[in-house]
C-alpha cells in the first residue's frame, strides 16, 4: 500500500489558489447541485482561494472575502491574480525602471514568477489580443500570499 502525505500541493493548511476554467461557473451556497446558485461568475482565469472540499466541490473565496462552493471541474490549477490597486507595470523590478503600462484594478493577469521576499512579481496581461509582460507589486494583487514563490 502507498500512503500520500495529506497535503499534495504543498499547502500544510489545505488552503490553495486556483482560477476558474469555464466562462460560466456557478456559485452555490453549500457543496451540492440541491444547493441554490448564490451568483454565477462569467469571467475565465478569474482567481479564488480554495479553502476546503467536499466531495467533488471545493469551497472557495474571492478577494472581497466572498464564499462559494463550485463543482472541481470548473477549476484550473493555473495561477491567476487580480488587481486590487492601480499600479506600473514596468520591465525590471528595481529602479530605475521604465513603466511598460499603468494597469487599472479588476484586471486579471497571469503569475509568470514571483521570488519570495520580493516587492515584485513578474506577471503577464492580455489587452487588445496582444501579452503585455512586466514586474508589479505584489501587495496590490490577490492571488498569492506575502512571502510564497512562484518559479
Amino acid at each position: 500500500m502507498v500512503v500520500f502525505p495529506i497535503s499534495v500541493l504543498g499547502n500544510t493548511d489545505g488552503e490553495y489558489y486556483a482560477s476558474l476554467k469555464k466562462a460560466e461557473v456557478n456559485w452555490r451556497s453549500g457543496p451540492g447541485k440541491k444547493y441554490p446558485i448564490k451568483w454565477i461568475y462569467q469571467e475565465t482565469g478569474y482567481p479564488v482561494k480554495v479553502l476546503d472540499t467536499y466531495d467533488i466541490w471545493r469551497q472557495v473565496q474571492e478577494a472581497d472575502g466572498s464564499r462559494g462552493w463550485v463543482h472541481k471541474n470548473m477549476l484550473s490549477s493555473r495561477r491567476t491574480i487580480l488587481v486590487r490597486e492601480e499600479g506600473n507595470l514596468i520591465n525590471k523590478p528595481q529602479n530605475p525602471a521604465q513603466t511598460i503600462a499603468i494597469v487599472q484594478p479588476g484586471t486579471i493577469g497571469q503569475i509568470e514568477r514571483c521570488p519570495a521576499n520580493t516587492k515584485y512579481c513578474l506577471l503577464s496581461f492580455t489587452y487588445q489580443d496582444r501579452e503585455v509582460k512586466g514586474w508589479f507589486p505584489r501587495t496590490y494583487v490577490w492571488g498569492i500570499d506575502d512571502n510564497e514563490e512562484i518559479d
